[in-house]
């Protein structure tokens, strides 16, 4: 029988633009990768006797995975993290679903940040990832 599996075993890893990311971001909290292709729309008038059906066909494919973690003072990863955004520096993103499994996003992605700080919960740090070839690396989904 198939194991049935948990979002806690997503794994997202970084790196070096470029090259394939290698270290594994620990402390992330939430890790999606939403496949948001674009579309044309393609509806043809018919032959006039009953109102055309809208249809679409794709235009352009598009991935925009996004992360968030839990800040902690003078942690590595989240210091890396936060100056590629800041700098905008492009930085090597891979999603997996389990370790060792199923790839759902390989590519290297520039970072957009925010941080918002509520009150009452914890500082999380979200970030976009907005795919990119300038370094020579073609973005793939599983």
């Amino acid at each position: 029988m198939a194991k049935k599996r948990s979002g806690r075993e997503r794994i997202i890893k970084y790196g070096v633009a470029g090259s394939s990311a290698a270290t594994i971001i620990e402390n992330a909290t939430d890790i999606d990768v939403s496949n948001s292709n674009s579309f044309n729309e393609s509806t043809t008038r018919g032959d006039g006797s009953a109102l055309p059906k809208k249809t679409e066909q794709p235009d352009q494919l598009a991935v925009e995975p996004t992360f968030s973690l839990r800040y902690q003072d003078s942690e590595a990863t989240i210091s890396a993290l936060i100056a590629a955004a800041r700098a905008g520096t492009a930085v090597a993103i891979l999603v997996l679903r389990i370790l060792g499994g199923e790839e759902e996003f390989d590519g290297d992605c520039y970072l957009e940040m925010s941080s918002p700080g509520p009150l009452t919960g914890g500082m999380d740090i979200a970030f976009t990832c907005h795919p990119t070839d300038d370094n020579g690396r073609a973005w793939t989904v599983g």
